[in-house]
């Protein structure tokens, strides 16, 4: 009863500290995560523990699927480099200077040990990131690095992870050897089980009419990949990933699939990310009395581990902010300094560190005890802080000098092709299928795309006499119209020069728009518009 109720409040607590986060601007997890933190050390308060070998199986699941859902096979492909040197070789790097520092500071602890410590700490969190970047202001094209770093690093840290702590429940030494050969393994089984289960799951959603079903369906569909992928040994993170880009590629989901879609997994999205970062909070006091007379030590050494995984992170972002700029890339970040200081201080840890240091056996190390303090504090370090002084951060380093930071150049050419591609259904079908509002719906069109910018000067009498002489035979026409330019940006989706947020970011206001219409049948632009956004 007491797991239950501690979850019930931290969905009421999670919607509360979202309501002040928006209000004052600040990244509503960092606050959540405080305010657990306090409020468990108040007199009376029961300490709720939450089985660690669960807490990667419930939350990872629809949170990967929630962030998967905005990338494509378009940003993957131009982003694959970011695969490669920041969600593999970064963590790999990463890995390799904690394990050498904790090896320095805690005196005899083992080389396994100490990978099972590192491989914890080393891969920042997509969920934080998702969850930070909105209010802090960070630029979409960073902003869509960091989420494809995070969507793949899990995989190569927690490989290590169950590699090390192999090692170190047998007393063996780490055949780093074999641990590539089943990182390898692992994740080219995730590619195979995701393609499979996304083409499947599309045609299961393409067969089945209910909206309800089948958003039902995605909901269940991640916790399954992920069980299936892990009983196979294969990496649970990456399969998840890429069977919900193959969905979403292949499943022609209707507006009000997409509308109502976005609407549940933002709602998903949320409360998952306030019960994990509740979970951080609610483990403090549990870490502090297990620490008992080490606590002040461990803190230190957490600190000390932050700095690291700071300071590499800060270096490998030179690098590439380097290689980007020599390969004249602008698609990806970072490009100048003031993005090499923003993503490397962007590196926040988050659940799957908390989760994996709770999982580690009991005994296995001497050190077992502060391995809990040392995340937490690396948590506080790279999560807490960085979350609540990004705004700060952004304001100051001039973001909006970079390459189109907001998307509105995108946005302004994705609807230009958009509504071309309207005209162009019109220009096709509107003489045979009502020709008598042929040139009513291309002037209807006209207006629609400038419908943001200009006011309408027709008064509501002339707008109502003028539309309802057809507005039956129109009504149709008006949708293939919009039909065509949702099926243009469905295109624009899948290239590498978009990035999908921009694109859902128009996609949403015409599916406003297809649904508004067909509620309405023909109405005047800016009526349209206005009824869409209620």
């Amino acid at each position: 009863m007491e797991v239950l109720i501690a979850v019930i409040a931290l969905l009421f607590a999670t919607v509360l500290v979202a309501a002040v986060g928006e209000r004052t601007g600040l990244p509503w997890p960092a606050l959540l995560t405080i305010v657990v933190a306090a409020a468990i050390f108040i007199p009376g308060v029961p300490v709720v523990t939450i089985p660690a070998e669960i807490i990667l199986p419930i939350f990872l699941p629809p949170l990967l699927w929630s962030l998967a859902r905005h990338t494509s096979w378009g940003m993957i492909r131009s982003q694959l480099n970011v695969v490669v040197t920041m969600s593999v070789i970064l963590v790999f790097l990463t890995t390799a200077a904690l394990t050498a520092t904790a090896m320095w500071l805690l005196p005899g602890i083992s080389l396994a040990a100490a990978v099972v410590l590192a491989a914890a700490i080393a891969p920042p969190d997509p969920v934080a990131v998702e969850a930070v970047a909105g209010p802090a202001g960070i630029p979409k094209r960073i902003t869509g690095t960091l989420q494809t770093e995070g969507l793949f690093n899990d995989a190569a840290s927690i490989v290590t992870f169950n590699l090390a702590v192999a090692a170190l429940v047998a007393d063996n030494q780490i055949d780093f050897g074999h641990g590539l050969l089943k990182f390898l393994y692992a994740a080219a089984v995730a590619v195979v089980i995701g393609l499979i289960v996304g083409r499947l799951a599309a045609l299961f959603v393409n067969s089945v009419p209910d909206s309800v079903i089948r958003t039902a369906f995605t909901w269940v569909l991640p916790f399954f990949i992920y069980i299936i992928a892990e009983e196979v040994e294969a990496s649970g993170v990456i399969a998840i990933v890429i069977a919900a880009v193959e969905m979403s590629s292949r499943a022609p989901l209707t507006a009000e699939d997409r509308l109502s879609g976005s609407s549940f997994w933002s709602t998903v999205e949320m409360l998952f990310t306030g019960v994990a970062f509740g979970l951080i909070g609610m483990s403090v006091r549990d870490a502090i009395d297990a620490a008992g007379t080490v606590l002040w030590h461990a803190v230190g050494i957490g600190v000390a581990l932050s700095v690291v995984a700071f300071l590499v992170r800060l270096l490998w972002m030179w690098v590439l902010c380097g290689i980007n700029q020599k390969q004249k890339r602008t698609n990806v970040a970072p490009l100048r300094m003031q993005e090499v200081l923003l993503m490397a201080w962007s590196g926040m840890r988050g659940l799957v560190t908390l989760a994996l240091v709770l999982s580690v056996p009991l005994g296995v190390t001497q050190y077992h005890h502060e391995f809990d303090v040392i995340a937490l504090t690396v948590l506080m370090c790279t999560m807490v802080l960085p979350g609540l002084s990004l705004p700060w951060l952004v304001s100051k380093l001039d973001m909006e000098s970079g390459p189109d930071p907001a998307g509105d150049r995108a946005k302004a050419e994705l609807n230009k092709r958009a509504y071309a591609a309207a005209r162009r259904s019109v220009q096709k079908h509107g003489p045979e299928l009502a020709p008598e509002s042929f040139e009513i719906v291309q002037q209807w069109l006209d207006k629609l795309s400038q419908s943001h910018e200009e006011e309408d000067p027709e008064t509501a009498e002339d707008r109502k006499q003028k539309f309802q002489q057809v507005r039956l035979a129109a009504a149709d026409m008006q949708q293939i119209a919009l039909a065509a330019a949702s099926q243009e940006l469905q295109r624009a989706r899948r290239e590498r020069k978009y990035n999908p947020a921009d694109v859902d970011a128009v996609r949403a206001d015409l599916d406003r728009l297809i649904v508004a219409g067909r509620r309405n049948a023909l109405m005047s632009p800016r009526d349209v518009y206005r009824e869409a956004k209620k």
